[in-house]
Order: C-alpha cells, then sequence, then structure tokens
C-alpha cells in the first residue's frame, strides 16, 4: 500500500490519513486486533517523520485521533477508552444502498460493470426491509406507556402523510382526558438522511411528538453525525437509532433476515428528544 502524501492538509487531516494508513498496513481491521493510541503515535512519528517534528506534542495528537471516532468521514474506531484502535468496515458507509445509486442510475453488475437500475426498485427494495424494524419500534413505544400499531399501510394523508409506526396514549390531566399521539418514521440506515427527517417532520401537522428511527451498526453509534440534533432542535423531531451487532446490520441489508427484529437484537437509543409542539391559548 502506497504511503499517502499529507502535504497541504490540516494537523487534523495528517493525523487521520497517518493513523488510517498505519492501521490499514498492521492489519488492525476489528475490535479483537488493535493499536493504542501511544503505538499509533510511535509508529506515525517513525513513519510519517517529515510531517511531524520531534515536538509534535503526544496529547495533542491523542486528541486529533479521539476525534476520528466521532468523524463519520473517518473509519478509525474505538470501542471505549483504553481499548484501542482499529478500522471498522461497517464505519466506512453503514448504507442500504449508496447514494450515488439513486443519482447515477447505476449500480455494480456482473464482474463489476456499472448496469442501469430503476430508482422506484431501489425505493422498493428499501421498503421491503423497513418493516422489519416495525416491531421493535412497537414494543419501544409500548415501553413508553403507548398502544402502538403498524400503520405504514394507510395512504390517506397523503405524501409523507403516512407514519411507519404509530402509538397513543390517553392521559388523565386536571382538565379531563388528553389524548397524544406519537409518530415514527423508520429506516434501514442514516444514509440520505438529510432526505428523510423531513417525512417525520411532516407528521408534526398532525402529532405531538415525531420521530426519525434508522437502523446502525451499535459498534460505530459514535459516528452519527451530530447535524442531526441540529435538524432535531430546528423542527422539532426526535431521532431514534436502532442499534444492533454488524452481523444482523448487514443481513437487514441484503435482504438475508427471514423474520422481523425484536428487543433482543436491537437497542433503540433516545438520540434527541421529541419536543410537544407548544400549545395555541
Amino acid at each position: 500500500m502506497e504511503k499517502p502524501n499529507l502535504d497541504n492538509k490540516s494537523t487534523y487531516e495528517k493525523v487521520r490519513t497517518a493513523c488510517e494508513y498505519i492501521l490499514k498496513v498492521k492489519g488492525n481491521l476489528n475490535h479483537g486486533d488493535t493499536l493504542s493510541s501511544a503505538e499509533l503515535f510511535a509508529l506515525v512519528k517513525e513513519n510519517f517523520s517529515d510531517d511531524f517534528s520531534d515536538d509534535f506534542a503526544k496529547n495533542t495528537f491523542y486528541q486529533y485521533l479521539s476525534n476520528t471516532v466521532k468523524d463519520a468521514d473517518s473509519a478509525i474506531n474505538c470501542l471505549g477508552r483504553r481499548q484501542g484502535y482499529y478500522l471498522a468496515e461497517v464505519a466506512e458507509g453503514a448504507r442500504l444502498e449508496p447514494a450515488a445509486d439513486e443519482e447515477s442510475g447505476l449500480e455494480e453488475g456482473v464482474g463489476g460493470a456499472e448496469v442501469p437500475v430503476d430508482a422506484q426498485d431501489i425505493s422498493v427494495r428499501r421498503r421491503l426491509k423497513e418493516p422489519l424494524l416495525y416491531p421493535v419500534l412497537e414494543s419501544w413505544l409500548i415501553a413508553q406507556d403507548y398502544q402502538a400499531a403498524d400503520v405504514s399501510s394507510g395512504r390517506s394523508l397523503g405524501k409523507w402523510g403516512n407514519p411507519d409506526v404509530a402509538g397513543i396514549s390517553a392521559i388523565d390531566a386536571f382538565n379531563g382526558l388528553s389524548i397524544e399521539l406519537v409518530t415514527v418514521e423508520a429506516k434501514v440506515s442514516l444514509d440520505g438522511w438529510e432526505q428523510w427527517i423531513f417525512e417525520a417532520v411532516s407528521h408534526r401537522r398532525f402529532a405531538n411528538r415525531a420521530y426519525f428511527a434508522f437502523a446502525h451498526p451499535e459498534e460505530t453509534v459514535s459516528k452519527i453525525p451530530q447535524d442531526m440534533r441540529y435538524y432535531s432542535e430546528l423542527f422539532g423531531v426526535g431521532v431514534l437509532v436502532l442499534a444492533m451487532d454488524n452481523e444482523n446490520f448487514k443481513a437487514l441489508h441484503a435482504g438475508e433476515l427471514n423474520e422481523p427484529l425484536g428487543a433482543e437484537d436491537v437497542e433503540v437509543i433516545e438520540f434527541c428528544a421529541a419536543k410537544v409542539p407548544a400549545q395555541v391559548l
């Protein structure tokens, strides 16, 4: 593997690129085979001496290295403090169909050749896999004291009007019985989330709380784009991460799951809480 040129890169980019190169060359490709921050620092200084001077601070290197774990564009991963660093395959995409497929209309065919693909077919494939996530979302809503159901088959509310899963709760308040409705829009990955989150936003027309949910490898939850928090705050929608092990995540994407995922397979993480719209007086 050719050593990368670090010229004209920022200090952070130099650290990230150099560490990715070292981990790839050394074969640290899973959480069972890692390099410590001290080992990486020594190897980077040895292999990239022209880019990292003798007085380059170790603590500065460690801070930049720690930041790569939260960087969605980096494959570097770490499962916890002092557990070492490695390259995680699932960190490089965590997606069902690359966004380029829908933009270019091409996908990889026999022999690696690109062949045309129908955008409608991609959408159908995605929708066939999404129902595998519904039962665990229903269970999560039930645990939050809602009556929950899969309502994805309804079409009465128009484009982006029907949520995948909905929950309803009756609250006996001081001023009488109050009904609260919560909706969840589910996707099989975070790919294209900037578009899909607006499906959840559209549900705020009639729901008290609306969530955008997506499947994600539990190994790389730290790499979820922090921009989601901005969208959540701006539009008042909650975000649920359906964290699962790599095997289930890959099987979901490959269409190899025969049964819906359950609570024992998925941890539902409330990445951002859903806001209740202000009451009109």
